[in-house]
């Protein structure tokens, strides 16, 4: 006879700082665009505002890794935003990254 799987009846809420993390993942992607198309109007000579733009969402990013890393400290919830969150602020940190080492070539 089979085994049965136990069915919890009982609905996780979202991890807290998830939602902290995928707002600033989203802001930080907006900064990011906002830059490059500052860039891009501009003939690839940006202004100061458009380069602000770009700093601020790689910092914004970072923090949006560390409050997705710290919502899974969180017990009993789900983390669903928290991998949406982390896995845009990567890629913009490994795109920002790699920017910054090919503009200094």
């Amino acid at each position: 006879m089979p085994k049965r799987k136990k069915v919890s009846y009982i609905r996780k809420s979202f991890a807290r700082r998830s939602y902290f993390s995928l707002g600033l993942a989203i802001g930080a992607l907006a900064l990011g665009i906002f830059g490059i198309a500052g860039s891009v109007m501009a003939a690839g000579e940006g202004q100061l505002n458009t380069a602000a733009a770009v700093f601020c969402s790689l910092v914004v990013s970072l923090v949006s890794l560390v409050y997705g890393f710290f919502s899974f400290l969180e017990k009993d919830k789900k983390y669903i935003l928290a991998k949406i969150g982390i896995g845009i602020s990567g890629f913009l940190v490994l795109c920002w990254i790699a920017l910054i080492i090919i503009g200094m070539r």
